[in-house]
């Protein structure tokens, strides 16, 4: 056992990857005046799969498969009768467009999607190239080559998830040796690096040779990956066409993914969304810049990537010698065992995005890095952190003979979704999106709060109002547990919410709103006050302006003339009192609102 522990944490072989998938996620939701909405060309006329990658459209809509077997979400497109489908929508204007009032022509007839279920469109994908050379200008040890594919998972109407799926199956890509040209496995490393063009990974390097400016040494941090693409069928502001341009050449050491994350969302919201039923002009128009400023940029979506492992995982700590290979006799229990506890640092790397040095990490950190394992079964291992899920499953290795699922069959649905396990990504894809709306709207109330002003209380609770009932409305949507038919899913799916730590963020966020609450219960006291001082200071005028009155009018207090006293100048004395005693009191209740104003404003 000593043996295995010093092999796979210390010599640097750890496990290698023959085949795999990578699944970067995008979670973002659309402004809650715009409706998902596409052409009628997205859609074929007997329902079958559109694949954009194929066909000579933009997006395609994919019929609900995955989604049907494992939830029960609404009715499907294919199910919503047809006189339902098409209705005709103001489209969002192309952002340098604010010509206003739209003539009627500009309305359009899509198709718009009802908001009680989950479905599914293809994009167009592109092909890509990542050198990887895990030394400053050390030539590349891997290649990974291939195509990329893109879907689009629409919840409820609202929440879009982009995937951007890797699938390293020697066909739609591959890895190739650096040197030889020959296919090879991907080590950790290499998995971690193409992470980082999507999260970025921490890593620190140094320059030893200076520049001319700064002729010291200088040390930074974040791993520098190039990544580059061809066949992208959209230009750089989301818009569709036909032929490719040049050679996209992204580097840098952060997210060096994120301008294809902007240009698939510009697509999105110039293309597929049009403004809800019942909005006058003016507010659409009033919308826009907060629309535009969510289409400029991807930098406030939810990041986050998904690592499928397959079967054929290996570990090689001697040439030619694989101890998971069947003739050792590891089941795929052991396999999974021996991979959870002699190759912790090793996960622990992956799921932090630290390369090169994960070897050096503490295996003590397991826990609480990764976490338990996800999966109900002991031969399949599923960890998920705040920004990486890993999945390693060994089911394939048993082949059609093995009792219960034909799993020949089964792993044919690979190259129809990218991954071995679609249905615990179409769960994680639901929690990120409940994860993203908590966050989201936590955001804006701390915003709404930063701008509001005590003159404008009264529309800052019904902007606290209105995003607390669209919150609430898209958490019970989002509750994937509701919807699941098989109570494995949603032991999958617990353990999924605890490890993303969703009960954490929904505390936050009732701490956000009950502290904005309270703010808003001190402004409606604090204007309570004021309206009671002046309605108080009004009374006392008009109570002056009375007795002022009885001074200069002939008067008589008949309560006197009972006693024989008919003197008017006395009643004039005992007004004159009452009018003193009043002003008095009325310099008392200034001198003590001048104290408080001078303690609020000036102190």
């Amino acid at each position: 056992m000593q043996r295995f522990d010093y092999c796979c944490s210390r010599d640097g072989h750890g496990l290698s990857y023959p085949g795999f998938s990578v699944v970067f996620i995008q979670t973002f939701s659309l402004h809650h005046t715009l409706r998902f909405a596409v052409e009628q060309s997205a859609f074929s006329p007997d329902n079958e799969m559109v694949m954009a990658d194929l066909a000579n459209v933009p997006i395609g809509y994919m019929p609900q498969d995955i989604e049907k077997q494992i939830f029960n979400i609404g009715e499907g497109l294919e199910d919503f009768p047809s006189k339902y489908k098409v209705k005709t929508l103001f489209p969002i204007p192309v952002i340098a467009d604010r010509a206003f009032p739209w003539p009627k022509s500009r309305a359009t007839s899509v198709k718009v999607l009802p908001e009680s279920s989950a479905y599914r469109f293809s994009l167009r994908g592109f092909d890509f190239q990542m050198p990887i050379a895990l030394e400053d200008d050390g030539p590349a040890e891997v290649i990974l080559k291939g195509h990329a594919y893109v879907q689009l998972s629409l919840f409820f109407g609202n929440t879009v998830s982009l995937t951007y799926r890797f699938l390293f199956d020697s066909k739609s890509a591959e890895i190739i040796d650096g040197i030889s040209g020959e296919n090879t496995s991907a080590n950790t490393n290499h998995v971690i690096a193409l992470l980082s063009t999507f999260l970025a990974g921490e890593y620190w390097s140094r320059d030893l040779k200076g520049s001319d400016d700064a002729p010291e040494p200088k040390s930074y941090i974040d791993l520098k990956t190039t990544l580059y693409i061809d066949n992208f069928l959209y230009d750089s502001e989301g818009n569709p066409i036909e032929q490719q341009g040049e050679q996209i050449k992204l580097e840098t050491s952060g997210r060096t993914f994120d301008p294809i994350c902007s240009t698939y969302k510009k697509f999105i919201y110039k293309h597929c969304i049009a403004f809800r039923e019942g909005l006058e002009l003016e507010q659409m128009k009033n919308v826009l810049p907060e629309i535009e400023l969510q289409t400029n940029s991807a930098k406030d979506d939810l990041h986050y990537a998904m690592v499928d492992i397959w079967e054929n995982v290996q570990h090689i700590y001697s040439k030619g010698h694989d101890l998971f290979a069947k003739i050792k006799g590891f089941s795929e229990a052991k396999i999974v065992n021996h991979i959870r506890d002699f190759h912790a640092p090793e996960l622990i790397g992956l799921m932090t995005l630290y390369p090169m040095e994960w070897r050096y990490r503490d295996a003590n950190a397991y826990d609480e890095v990764c976490g338990e394992n996800i999966a109900i079964d002991t031969d399949d291992l599923v960890l998920a952190g705040t920004n990486v899920s890993v999945v390693i499953g060994t089911y394939g290795r048993r082949g059609a003979d093995d009792d219960g699922v034909n799993w020949e069959d089964h792993l044919k649905e690979r190259a129809q979704y990218h991954v071995s396990w679609p249905e615990y990504l179409l769960i994680l894809q639901m929690a990120l999106a409940k994860k993203y709306t908590i966050n989201m709207v936590k955001d804006m109330l701390i915003d709404v709060s930063l701008k509001a002003k005590g003159d404008s209380s009264e529309k800052m609770i019904g902007d606290n109002a209105d995003l607390s009932m669209r919150l609430n409305r898209k958490l019970l949507q989002l509750d994937a547990v509701k919807y699941s038919k098989f109570a494995s899913h949603v032991v999958m799916s617990d353990r999924t919410s605890r490890r993303l730590r969703l009960a954490e963020d929904m505390e936050q966020l009732r701490t956000v709103i009950e502290m904005i609450d309270n703010s808003l219960q001190n402004i409606s006291n604090y204007k309570a006050m004021k309206s009671d001082f002046f309605l108080n200071m009004v009374l006392a005028i008009i109570s002056i302006a009375s007795t002022f009155e009885l001074l200069f009018q002939e008067s008589e207090m008949p309560f006197l003339t009972y006693f024989g006293i008919h003197s008017r100048g006395i009643a004039a004395y005992l007004v004159a009192v009452v009018a003193g005693v009043t002003l008095f009191a009325l310099m008392v209740v200034l001198k003590n609102a001048l104290k408080k104003f001078w303690f609020i404003f000036v102190k």
